[in-house]
């Protein structure tokens, strides 16, 4: 199915996320997501898991706009967040 109706129709939808935190001083950038992709449909009960680190929490917070991602799309009830 193409990425415009999976968008159109589902609840959540992520697109090849990216979420980069910048490294402090002569630290290089830290890459929490890396082009996570998926989607839910309306009516659907989901759950994120993965060890510690796997990005779970800075999935959470760009999909409720705490965060922004660095590249990628999410939608959430049709809107980008």
């Amino acid at each position: 199915m193409p990425a415009h109706q999976r968008i159109d129709g589902d609840a959540i939808v992520a697109e090849d996320l990216v979420k980069e935190y910048r490294g402090r001083g002569r630290r290089p950038a830290v890459r929490a997501l890396d082009g996570l992709s998926f989607a839910v449909p309306p009516g659907r009960v989901f759950g994120l898991l993965g060890p510690n680190g796997a990005g779970k929490s800075t999935t959470t917070k760009i999909l409720t706009t705490l965060s922004r991602a660095t590249a990628g799309r999410a939608r959430v009830a049709g809107h980008d967040v």
